[in-house]
């Protein structure tokens, strides 16, 4: 039995408890439990299924966009991993959605091989910072980007 069946059964077991409990002491049942034990039915168990099938789609959605995410940053520059993600998962994320999926540390190793490679094309780290900046491009430490913060993270 998977993990949502699981759960739904258990809850109708509940449910069938709480009844007959509430039937055999009435005088200790709230008017919240009366309440709820009289108006619960098959229809709410159909919709805590569906509430509960939504929230494991997101999940796994997530959980596939997570790994997507790290594959694509570490194996792209920072912007084409950002279009190629939202591609694929139709979503307009930004790049601190992208953070938030491949993780700090992935989006730190990537920027570094960025920083690197447009060094050896001649670009100064000034440069790399005024790019970086333009394009909206968070920096690791906050605030904005500067040639002393692209240089150390060159290290």
């Amino acid at each position: 039995m998977d993990e949502q069946n699981q759960f739904i059964e258990v809850a109708r077991e509940a449910v069938t408890q709480l009844k007959r409990l509430s039937k055999d002491f009435p005088q200790l049942t709230s008017s919240h439990v009366k309440v709820a034990v009289e108006t619960w039915n098959e229809e709410m168990f159909r919709k805590g299924e569906l509430i509960w099938l939504e929230k494991e789609k997101k999940r796994l959605e997530r959980r596939a966009m997570e790994s997507r995410a790290e594959e694509l940053i570490e194996a792209h520059l920072v912007d084409d991993a950002l279009d190629m993600l939202n591609d694929e998962f139709s979503r307009e994320m930004d790049y601190h959605a992208l953070i938030d999926l491949a993780g700090r540390d992935k989006y730190i190793a990537a920027l570094r091989r960025e920083a690197i490679e447009l060094k050896m094309n001649s670009i100064s780290p000034e440069q790399t910072a005024d790019l970086w900046n333009g394009s909206g491009r968070p920096p690791v430490g906050g605030g904005r980007w500067n040639a002393t913060a692209v240089s150390v993270l060159m290290r």
